[in-house]
């Protein structure tokens, strides 16, 4: 099959379904290894960068009722979980607002709070 990006038309006929692994290995023999790792790296989170554009987690959080700048503070939460499955990453922005919760309830519990 000709790729798409080569000049190959795009059908249902031509399609092939592909694992992961096995559609890098038919990307690096038709463009180069070196070609795609630096695609690769290119599209890579960069550090600095606002990890809760890059999590997609805020939508997630959206849907479940909570207000967007809570949805974003979660969102934060998960830096440094890019390459995570997307349920990993909003179980860990849940965990965010349990640990809040949990915090909110012992300084109720201190007296003169």
């Amino acid at each position: 099959m000709d790729p798409v990006a080569r000049g190959g038309t795009t059908s249902a006929r031509r399609m092939r379904l592909r694992c992961r692994a096995h559609n890098q290995y038919e990307a690096e023999r038709t463009f180069g290894r070196e070609f795609m790792e630096a695609k690769r790296r290119s599209s890579a989170p960069r550090a600095g960068q606002d990890a809760s554009a890059d999590l997609d987690v805020t939508p997630w959080l959206r849907a479940l009722g909570f207000r967007a700048d809570e949805a974003r503070r979660a969102a934060e939460h998960c830096e440094g979980m890019a390459f995570a499955p997307l349920e990993d990453r909003v179980r860990s922005a849940l965990s965010f607002f349990h640990a809040r919760a949990s915090r909110q309830v012992g300084d109720e519990a201190r007296p003169g709070t």
